[in-house]
């Protein structure tokens, strides 16, 4: 949980917590699902083997309802057939048969332990049904073995050719038994499978999710981190002039312009900033009327006309013959980005070069284009221009701008529901598109 140099990592921590909450409702989920299904089949395992034991309990009363005699090869197949210990008496007298297989109990002992539940159920092994037509008897129990082993067993007292015949049957289950206990070890494996590719799955999507998070942390941190050093070069500028105030009188009218530069400058920094704080904060708000764009190209447009030739350039505004389309939107607000696109386009082009504003109208929107015929953009900081405090430096460096003003252009565009992009670039000239819709 700790960064290089030990401090501690807040996301990690944040991305640990959601992967292990996450991994713990979606593992209890497929736990409880994994019971479910283990308990079902489970259940149908029990059934099947209940179901075959009756089937075996069936087969050998009707056996002796119609056989006067039972061959002692039958009975060794039958036992054989399906782990069975068959024991028969007839009128009280037991057949004298010693099994096909020996059991890990004593053969005796079991059928001993069968006949006394049977008792305490109500079957007597050693005394005749009460009906003289009908065979009565347990249902299936469970019987354990000395060693651990589970048998099903059951007694049913049979009549048959003028006497009665006592059955005392049991199925060793140590088969089904292992069969179920290896599926519950197959249950088990697939559920930490399943937790474990779960766990990992939640701790990517944590990722992911958390990385919104990190990039603003990261983008706010750059963001401190430049503010702070675009305000420490006039705060240098303005104490460096303070002090020299009284040493140097002479110098006085020179460094009371510095400072005056100065505190502009931060001025103007300090308004971007907070520009940018309520749109991040969403305190921002637009007013929603019908703009003139005709007007509002001709307003903006006329307060440039002076910076224009103040630095030798020119300018010209370039608008349809025919009216373009109203704007719904903030008059204001549209006016401060296209003086942000004007003023950079005038900061950016040398003397003697030219900037144009044009407008048209394209479908459902309203096209408004600033170009200018500066030295262009390289495009690797192409899909960089609207990050804040970001300026391509070998090409535009100005002291004057902060790297600030197209990010504003770029919030105020998307919250008049348009977009702001670099439409193109070259050596010969940068242009901007503001897509505003009618």
């Amino acid at each position: 949980m700790l960064k290089r140099g030990g401090k501690p990592d807040p996301l990690r921590g944040l991305r640990v917590r959601l992967t292990l909450l996450s991994a713990a409702l979606t593992g209890a989920v497929l736990v409880a699902m994994a019971l479910v299904a283990l308990s079902i089949s489970e259940g149908q395992l029990r059934r099947s083997g209940e179901s075959a034991f009756q089937s075996n309990i069936n087969t050998v009363v009707t056996k002796l309802q119609t056989d006067r005699i039972l061959s002692v090869t039958w009975l060794a197949q039958t036992e054989a057939a399906d782990r069975l210990i068959i024991s028969i008496s007839d009128a009280g007298r037991p057949l004298q048969y010693t099994g096909s297989w020996t059991p890990a109990t004593s053969r005796s002992a079991l059928i001993q332990r069968v006949q006394t539940e049977a008792l305490a159920l109500g079957v007597d092994a050693g005394r005749p049904p009460l009906s003289v037509i009908e065979t009565t008897g347990t249902a299936p129990f469970s019987v354990a073995g000395d060693s651990g082993e589970r048998y099903l067993a059951a007694v049913v007292l049979v009549p048959a050719h003028d006497s009665w015949l006592s059955l005392t049957l049991l199925r060793d289950m140590s088969a089904a038994d292992r069969q179920i206990i290896l599926l519950r070890l197959s249950f088990i494996a697939l559920v930490a499978l399943g937790v474990a590719v779960l766990v990992a799955l939640c701790w990517v999507f944590a990722g992911r999710a958390i990385r919104p998070i990190a990039e603003n942390q990261r983008r706010q941190a750059e963001f401190i981190a430049a503010a702070s050093h675009e305000l420490r070069s006039p705060l240098a500028v303005i104490r460096t002039s303070a002090s020299a105030l009284g040493v140097d009188p002479a110098q006085t009218d020179r460094l009371r312009g510095s400072i005056d530069r100065e505190c502009a400058r931060m001025a103007r920094l300090v308004d971007d900033l907070l520009s940018l704080a309520g749109l991040d904060s969403g305190t921002w708000s637009v007013r929603h009327e019908t703009v003139d764009t005709d007007t509002l190209l001709l307003e903006t447009a006329d307060g440039f006309y002076g910076v224009a030739r103040q630095k030798g350039q020119s300018l010209s505004l370039e608008v349809p013959d025919d009216p373009l389309p109203p704007i719904v939107g903030d008059p204001q607000r549209l006016r401060q980005v296209l003086t942000v696109l004007l003023d950079n386009a005038f900061s950016y082009t040398p003397a003697g070069g030219s900037v144009t504003l044009s407008g048209a109208a394209d479908g459902p929107w309203v096209c408004l284009r600033v170009s200018d015929t500066g030295p262009g953009i390289p495009a690797q900081h192409l899909p960089h221009v609207f990050e804040r405090f970001y300026r391509v430096d070998a090409a535009r460096g100005d002291k004057n701008h902060f790297g600030l003003g197209l990010s504003i252009a770029h919030e105020l565009a998307a919250l008049h529901g348009g977009e702001l992009t670099v439409e193109c670039t070259s050596p010969a000239g940068t242009t901007f598109l503001l897509r505003l819709p009618k």
